[in-house]
């Protein structure tokens, strides 16, 4: 697999490339060439490391299998590897074509990158405990590692990191228990353990390496109005500067979701099985949108009715999808469609097709008060139009009085005192599908809390800020909140109260 392409990588491509660690931490920004340099790395394991075993680390299978291979290709493109030709994914055709094996000779090929000289790279997600199992493998690549979750990554993937192939005995080969990261700035909490890697470079700078960069230093490729045009494109401070400035967001301290903890409200629950077995619908790494629909979802319960959740304005409409599970209350999907596209569009596009193999068509509506108005030229109100939709696709549609609006610090004491007490007591525990609601976890996150006339309310500035990404702004949180106040309120103030709940109890603490 020679390869005499000429290719004009950026300053901080060319550092990376150079550098000798085993480890390396790339937070790059957008446009900065993540997925080029991580082919890369790919490609010069395989070179110098022929018939070893490597992994290919994402959050979820689906996240791999939507993003990571895609971008991997593309990157292989580019350097002149060749899908079929110096590789194959998926697939055991590699041995029909000659190939050679690896050292360690795998029994399932499904979740398998098998390159020409035997290299084989196994995709391995965080969300399934055993998909690193029984791995001996030599080095692994992390793509999105702000993503994943520190403790699982250590026990399926650090720990296989520990085979040393028969031909390669030398130590001073820099692929050789390699650890590559590669990353975006971290925007939530969960991410923020990427950011330890640059004081462990401070300490100990010949093992690992911590290079932060942005698209500045990648301007021959890009457009030159690159960044005015981001710019327009994000409208937003805090994902702008994250993702393209590579400036770490601020972190709102308390906040007006001050009890909830990644640690302890957050899950993901993926249907491998299902997302393995999509080599045989077609290649790996052209899939699209339509194989990532709800049955790569196994946290929902699929006789029982699901609870949408809809805020309505003029320039994002947004849904989460919810269910009531015992004594578990689990958010477990997010969508949003923002101008120039419509009400309609959100369920046409988004959730019908997702959920159209769903089996008991039965929703419960909860939605603010704005769906109350009247849709443009037309007799039916926001929320009678997105529940015709619905029926039209065969669904069953309970509207769910939520009344009035209610007032900020009402919810502020129920969702946190839910939060706190996870399920102790006459309210059920919360948990958040974070591989499905990312946009969801970012606007609870930075959803601040500001002292109005009736105490805490939060603060909806957000919602008026043309810098501001609307999905990362108060709307979805918003969609959180309607339906656990409008089944739960009552119980609260009527038998869940303790002492501590009272307003002038310290609930942060």
């Amino acid at each position: 697999m020679e390869n005499d392409k000429n290719i004009n990588f950026n300053p901080a491509q060319l550092v990376g490339i150079m550098a000798q660690q085993k480890v390396k931490m790339f937070v790059f920004g957008r446009g900065t060439g993540k997925s080029t340099l991580l082919a890369w790395f790919m490609a010069m394991a395989v070179k110098h490391m022929p018939r070893a075993t490597f992994i290919l680390v994402g959050n979820t299978y689906a996240q791999i299998l939507s993003n990571t291979l895609k971008a991997t290709k593309a990157g292989l493109d580019m350097l002149g590897f060749y899908e079929g030709v110096d590789y194959v994914v998926g697939t055991r055709a590699g041995k029909k074509m000659g190939f050679k094996l690896p050292h360690e000779t795998p029994d399932r090929w499904e979740n398998m990158i098998h390159w020409s000289n035997g290299t084989i790279f196994q995709l391995v997600s965080l969300d399934n405990a055993n998909s690193g199992r029984g791995i001996n493998s030599s080095g692994f690549i992390s793509d999105e590692t702000a993503l994943q979750d520190e403790d699982k990554l250590a026990i399926s993937v650090k720990n296989t990191n520990r085979a040393i192939p028969k031909e390669i005995i030398w130590k001073d080969n820099p692929y050789l228990f390699s650890e590559t990261y590669a990353t975006s700035m971290p925007v939530t909490k969960k991410g923020n353990w990427v950011l330890k890697y640059e004081e462990m470079c401070k300490q100990d700078p010949a093992k690992t390496l911590f290079l932060k960069a942005d698209a500045r230093c990648n301007m021959e490729n890009l457009r030159p109005d690159y960044f005015d045009y981001m710019k327009q494109s994000y409208s937003s401070d805090l994902l702008y500067n994250a993702e393209m400035l590579n400036i770490q967001p601020k972190e709102v301290v308390g906040g007006f979701y001050p009890q909830l903890n990644p640690d302890i409200h957050y899950y993901t629950d993926h249907d491998n099985d299902y997302l393995e077995g999509l080599h045989n619908v077609g290649n790996l790494t052209q899939l699209d949108g339509r194989y990532f629909n709800c049955k790569q979802d196994r946290d929902f319960n699929p006789s029982m009715p699901l609870l949408i959740s809809v805020d309505y304005n003029a320039s994002i409409n947004s849904l989460t999808v919810s269910q009531l599970q015992g004594d578990v209350y689990k958010v477990l999907n997010c969508f949003f469609v923002k101008s120039p596209a419509i009400l309609d569009d959100l369920f046409t596009e988004k959730f019908i097709p997702y959920y159209d193999s769903y089996p008991t068509k039965i929703i419960k509506f909860y939605g603010d008060r704005n769906g109350n108005n009247r849709v443009a030229n037309s007799k039916l109100t926001f929320s009678e139009q997105a529940a015709t939709l619905l029926r039209n696709a065969g669904w069953k549609v309970h509207m769910m009085d939520v009344g009035k609006n209610p007032d900020h610090i009402d919810k502020f004491r129920l969702i946190n005192v839910m939060l706190k007490r996870d399920g102790r007591g006459q309210l059920p525990a919360i948990r958040i599908n974070e591989g499905n609601c990312k946009d969801l976890i970012i606007s609870m996150e930075h959803a601040e809390a500001i002292d109005g006339p009736k105490g805490i309310q939060k603060d909806k500035r957000s919602e008026r800020r043309e810098l501001v990404e609307q999905e990362h702004a108060t709307h979805f949180s918003d969609t959180f909140d309607y339906p656990l106040f409008s089944l739960f309120w009552e119980k609260f103030i009527l038998g869940g109260k303790s002492t501590e709940d009272l307003p002038n109890s310290n609930i942060g603490s």
